[in-house]
């Protein structure tokens, strides 16, 4: 986007060469389309599927049943993490633009640069919640968000001033933001996956995360912006992302289990998932 932007201008990125990034993402979904046709399906499902034991209406089982409790409380976790996720790594962008009021294409490349640095802890954190844990990873980065977020935003407006930006600062502050991404986001996928019985998991999972992601995390940019289009405060700013990832903890701390000793790739766990 970026690049796009430098090369045509303004005035020609605005009127149409905006469509040019979308154009080059094309490339982007047949690769996933790709990917996407090379993964099997696990070996449990199989054997549902071998058996004649699928859900003939999963949307009712899931959701007009016991197993509600499954979406009810992977949805408290979700939405912290999309909360944290959208306040790490998406208000950072509108806090260099909108507070200290940072040009587009600077404000870009310090996130950019942040990004690069701190995208492998998605990485590292699963692995380490493959050793110690799904839950006190995830946890451990809404706590970590909550009580952080107001120094970690003060500091960065300190020292990204108009005129007076330390850069490496910047970026270093950034990468610690998305490292709490890393943290709730790193493992979320395997702890959805091991939570779900088989027979509803391809339905039970998409709720809670879209859920989570798309209301919790999506009115991250529209509730901070409003609070500090208000107030002028930080502090009020940041009450949402702040908040959030404190509930969500409490609420996880008690109902949220540990999922990872639970395999959702021996067979025999069909019988039980059924």
């Amino acid at each position: 986007m970026l690049a796009v932007r430098g090369y045509y201008g303004e005035q020609v990125f605005n009127t149409w060469a905006w469509r040019v990034p979308f154009l080059i993402s094309f490339l982007l979904v047949a690769i996933a389309i790709y990917i996407r046709l090379q993964l099997g399906e696990t070996p449990i499902f199989q054997e549902i599927k071998a058996k004649g034991l699928m859900t003939k209406n999963p949307w009712k089982e899931a959701f007009l049943s016991a197993n509600v409790k499954f979406v009810l409380i992977a949805s408290i976790v979700v939405i912290g993490e999309g909360v944290v996720w959208y306040s790490g790594q998406f208000w950072a962008l509108y806090f260099l633009q909108q507070v200290s009021k940072v040009d587009l294409f600077t404000s870009s490349y310090i996130v950019m640069a942040a990004l690069l640095i701190a995208t492998p802890t998605l990485i590292l954190w699963g692995w380490v919640s493959d050793h110690i844990g799904r839950k006190p990873v995830i946890l451990g980065g809404f706590l970590l968000a909550a009580v952080t977020y107001y120094p970690l935003y003060s500091w960065l407006g300190s020292v990204t001033q108009p005129n007076n930006i330390n850069y490496p600062i910047a970026i270093f502050i950034i990468a610690i933001l998305v490292n709490y991404v890393g943290m709730v986001y790193g493992p979320i996928g395997a702890f959805l996956a091991e939570y779900f019985p088989a027979r509803i998991r391809y339905t039970s999972v998409s709720v809670p995360y879209h859920i989570g992601n798309g209301w919790g995390g999506g009115l991250v940019p529209f509730v901070t912006t409003a609070a500090f289009a208000a107030t002028g405060s930080l502090f009020y700013a940041l009450l949402y992302p702040i908040l959030v990832p404190l509930v969500c903890f409490f609420l996880s701390l008690w109902l949220m289990p540990e999922t990872r000793h639970m395999s959702i790739w021996k067979p025999e766990e069909a019988k039980a998932a059924a």
